[in-house]
């Protein structure tokens, strides 16, 4: 079985695979371009938002994200609906999230909405024979943690420290394996916490393939489109 952790990253998507015992990754520009690389994928596990707000359905799943984070929330966003992230500029954002939701959009928010657009559009063409999950790395980190939430800031060196030594852990080969990204790709690419973001989905993916995947879910759990919204972990 063919695994996979995606994070977004500056050149688009980076992923850590996993199949037969072994890790391997790569970097690319778009989803359309991995599956190409890997038609055989067949479960994925990637930290953007799937299933998106309309008028007539709120997404209320990151409040129970947020529950989980505790002192932590702050790393869990709410994406903008569907209608906002296809539109053309910020401005226009702004104005269709505020008659859909009642608020505006930050302009964090926006600047994902084209991911989470490519995602959206994947969705509805994607073979069956491929399961992809949205998934939250800090979720995955406090339940590969003993469900301790982990503290540190990731963006700091102590808390990409904390992270990568947990990782390494339970599966010591990342060690060389970060190290051949960070050769291969550089910053302006593809930058640290976005690899270790991408590894932490990609043995929380793994480690759930014996036991069966777990998932975060809410009542308000089918969107406009018919998609399931639940995070994996």
């Amino acid at each position: 079985m063919k695994i996979a952790g995606i994070d977004s990253c500056p050149l688009g998507w980076v992923v850590i695979l996993h199949d037969y015992k072994k890790f391997s990754f790569e970097a690319v520009k778009s989803i359309d371009e991995l599956m190409e690389l890997h038609p055989d994928l067949n479960r994925v596990f990637i930290d953007i938002p799937i299933g998106l707000s309309s008028i007539d359905f709120t997404r209320t799943i990151e409040n129970k994200l947020r529950k989980e984070l505790g002192n932590r929330s702050s790393t869990i966003f709410t994406p903008a609906s569907r209608k906002a992230i296809y539109a053309s500029d910020y401005d226009k954002a702004r104005d269709i999230n505020k008659r859909v939701l009642g608020k505006s959009i930050s302009i964090q928010s926006y600047n994902i909405s084209k991911k989470i657009k490519e995602i959206d559009q994947f969705m509805v063409y994607k073979t069956d024979e491929l399961e992809i999950y949205e998934s939250h790395p800090e979720i995955c980190f406090k339940y590969l943690n003993d469900l301790d939430v982990i503290q540190t800031k990731k963006s700091t060196k102590e808390g990409f420290e904390e992270r990568f030594q947990l990782l390494k852990q339970h599966y010591p080969q990342l060690e060389k394996l970060y190290q051949n990204i960070i050769q291969t790709f550089t910053k302006s690419k593809v930058k640290p916490d976005d690899i270790l973001d991408a590894m932490v989905l990609c043995v929380s993916n793994l480690k759930s393939s014996p036991s069966g995947l777990n998932f975060i879910e809410d009542e308000h759990n089918i969107d406009e489109k018919g998609i399931f919204i639940k995070v994996a972990y």
